[in-house]
């Protein structure tokens, strides 16, 4: 009994051992097949975005419609996803659908807008009047005593005025009420005539380019503003200030509250700094730029065709100076604009070109009516369409 015991226990054990080996071997089996799906399933989500990000779309389905009432020649602009319109007599803030949120009225011959994150300033040129709204009201006014050249915003409303009259210039600061926070006089003679200002998002950083004529030589100079702490030890708050001999600088601009640039004649010039900006980048320029662009990550140049019909060079370029884009396009436009999504939108008076990131064009269309602009909507294929006297939501296909 003792023997067969012993034998029933040795079989018991193979078995075991054999069993062991069985389920090691099964689940292997199955940890493979697991891997393997979930690569497949990898590879499928790879190919599906590549897909819909490099799809092409031919026509679009109108999902919903509504009719507007424009008059005087209006020009429109996406503010915070909603819809600002602008003519001479006065601003119309509305919802895609036409819902009022507010309206400014004003008398200005040719009104221009400047836009930061929740604000826009609105003023005219040579004008003497500001008047700065959020995505709820008109927060304030400001009545200027000289003729205003340029307006920039910051990303609380604070705004810079530079403003001119029979030679002399000022510049002038204030919050989004309309409370002066500090101003100053340019001295032409001591520093150039003032071409262009830029205030950073914070609103602490002033940039002002400056044309220098005298002595028979044409030069821009580029100084940098510092109105917080550590702007109090330098004269005049000048920060730091750079020259640069047979270039004209038309065009400034903060494009993140420590990254401005500066749109030369003959190059680009990117200036970093929290405090005091330093020159980081120059772009040569080769041939004529007849357009520029611009968001918060990205800015671009349009280079001009010329006139045998030459197809247009786009160029994108990231905050660091490193190119991101560059594609060619024929259309006869009017505006390019970079969307909230990212894609570049070309935009003639009654067509429109849609290029996704990489630069293959995703959409192109030519429409009955003049289109004035395009607003990316929750999908990829969703937009809304300003259109003459009608706004469309609609499908691209």
């Amino acid at each position: 009994m003792a023997g067969t015991q012993k034998h029933n226990l040795r079989t018991v054990e193979g078995n075991r051992e054999e069993f062991d080996k069985k389920l090691k071997k099964h689940r292997r089996r199955v940890g493979v097949l697991i891997v393997f799906v979930l690569v497949l399933l990898a590879a499928a989500a790879v190919v599906t975005y590549v897909y819909y990000e490099n799809k092409t779309y031919r026509d679009y389905d109108v999902v919903e419609r509504f009719r507007r009432t424009d008059t005087n020649a209006p020009g429109f602009a996406n503010f915070q996803g909603k819809l600002l319109k602008i003519t001479n007599d006065g601003a119309l803030y509305t919802d895609l659908d036409g819902s009022l949120i507010w309206n400014q009225t004003f008398e200005m011959d040719e009104p221009m807008l400047e836009m930061r994150g929740n604000y826009v300033a609105i003023y005219e040129l040579n004008g003497t009047q500001v008047y700065i709204l959020d995505t709820v009201s008109l927060q304030g006014s400001i009545r200027t005593t000289m003729p205003i050249q340029k307006v920039s915003i910051a990303g609380q409303g604070v705004v810079a005025i530079l403003m001119e009259n029979d030679g002399t210039s000022c510049l002038q600061l204030c919050d989004k009420t309309g409370n002066e926070l500090a101003s100053g006089e340019l001295h032409v003679q001591n520093s150039g005539y003032p071409l262009d200002i830029a205030l950073s998002e914070g609103g602490e950083k002033l940039a002002v380019s400056m044309l220098d004529i005298s002595g028979g030589t044409v030069k821009t100079v580029v100084a940098f503003y510092n109105f917080g702490a550590v702007g109090q030890n330098s004269i005049d708050k000048i920060v730091s200030s750079y020259s640069y001999a047979d270039v004209v600088i038309p065009r400034i601009r903060y494009l993140s509250d420590d990254t401005m640039a500066a749109f030369g004649d003959d190059r680009v010039l990117l200036f970093t700094g929290a405090q005091k900006p330093a020159e980081a980048k120059t772009i040569e320029l080769t041939d004529e730029v007849k357009s520029i662009f611009y968001d918060r990550t990205h800015f671009g140049l349009v280079y001009d065709g010329g006139s045998g019909g030459e197809a247009h060079r786009l160029e994108l370029y990231e905050l660091s100076g490193n190119q991101s884009m560059k594609l060619d396009f024929d259309m006869d436009y009017t505006d390019v604009e970079l969307l909230t999504n990212g894609e570049v939108c070309v935009l003639g008076e009654d067509s429109c070109e849609i290029f996704n990131k990489k630069g293959v064009s995703k959409f192109r269309q030519k429409f009955q009516n003049y289109i004035y602009r395009i607003i990316p909507g929750n999908t990829k294929a969703s937009y809304v369409f300003i259109l003459e006297g009608e706004t469309q939501r609609v499908k691209l296909k």
